[in-house]
């Protein structure tokens, strides 16, 4: 079966995240889809509980849409090549395919063990608005069969952020049609990010 991995800090998850999910199972190969929330953030940002975010995350599942905690399981740093090793030892059955937004290929050479990751994972390609997929330009294009680009697809995950969705809990302002209702209300009883 061939899964892509939606990884993040799912701080809090969105609509945007379910948005992507959707369409990589429209427009590719994929089978599933695996939410895969990270233990700490990579550059040591600061992130709700993660009991929180697991519980949040979960919200978005559905038959097609899995919650994987693999990276919170294992306690890992981030790294993704580390992810990708766990999963493909337990899961050998499967094929994996890792998402990654458009606006992730300038700094792809920033990442750790990125060298590895390259040579043993493929990726999806999310379009973001204002980031061209040009995989010349970052000095990727030597490998350009591991990046598929999900052509056209009918909703770009643009301006639907975590981070602003955050600032608009602390000023006060509603987050309606930027999360699930459930996950809304979840905030809002934990009273978190406020």
């Amino acid at each position: 079966m061939n899964i892509a991995i939606l990884g993040g800090a799912f701080n809090p998850p969105h609509l945007g995240h379910g948005l992507i999910a959707k369409q990589i199972l429209d427009f590719t190969a994929t089978s599933e889809v695996w939410l895969t929330p990270c233990y700490q953030h990579t550059f040591q940002k600061s992130l709700a509980p993660l009991n929180h975010r697991i519980t949040m995350t979960k919200m978005l599942a559905d038959n097609k849409i899995k919650y994987c905690g693999e990276e919170i399981n294992h306690q890992l740093s981030g790294n993704t090549f580390d992810l990708m090793v766990i999963l493909k030892k337990q899961y050998p059955q499967h094929h994996f395919y890792f998402i990654i937004g458009s606006d992730n290929l300038k700094d792809f050479k920033k990442w750790g063990s990125w060298e590895k990751l390259i040579t043993t994972t493929d990726f999806l390609v999310f379009p973001r608005p204002r980031f061209e997929y040009n995989l010349k330009k970052y000095d990727l294009d030597n490998k350009a069969y591991k990046f598929q680009l999900i052509r056209n697809p009918l909703l770009i995950y643009s301006n639907i952020s975590s981070t602003n969705i955050r600032k608009r809990l602390k000023l006060g302002l509603s987050i309606d049609c930027l999360v699930p209702e459930k996950v809304k209300e979840y905030i809002e009883k934990n009273r978190l990010y406020t």
